[in-house]
Formats: structure tokens, sequence, C-alpha cells
């Protein structure tokens, strides 16, 4: 599991280094991850639009959530359940 920020390598060193994170927080500060899956800023949304996606080994999305608020973000229950 790896997390993507829309942030700089340095941005993203400093939040990690303040806050305890489970696992890696990759800097995406050119926005060509969350271009690619469409999580990029819309008016409705305020800023980024919280995302979850399951990509295997092949690269296939699995399962997909976004939303428009941060509210909007799927149960760990159900995206565990994708995993099993």
């Amino acid at each position: 599991m790896v997390a993507i920020a829309p942030d700089t390598a340095d941005g993203v060193a400093r939040f990690v280094r303040d806050n305890s994170y489970p696992f890696p927080l990759l800097p995406d500060a050119d926005h060509t991850v969350f271009d690619a899956y469409d999580v990029v800023s819309k008016l409705v949304s305020l800023g980024q639009r919280p995302a979850v996606f399951v990509v295997d080994r092949e690269g296939i999305v699995r399962f997909d959530s976004i939303g428009t608020q941060q509210w909007e973000i799927p149960s760990n229950d159900n995206v565990l359940a994708v995993l099993s």
C-alpha cells in the first residue's frame, strides 16, 4: 500500500516527519498520477478529491472510489474485502 500526495518530495518528507504515517507516501508534484486517475481538483471538491484505488500486480484497477468531499472515503472494511 502506498499513498500519493500532490506535493513535492520536500513537502512529503516534512509531512511524514511531523506525522506518523503507516505506509509510504510518494510525491506527485506535477500531478501525473492525479491526472491519470482523474483525481484532479474539481470545483465542488474545493481541492483534491479523495480517492482510493486497488491496483493489482498486473496494473489492473480492481476497486476505485473517487469522492467529492473528504467524508466520501470508503471504509477500510470495504477496501479490505476487495483485497481478500
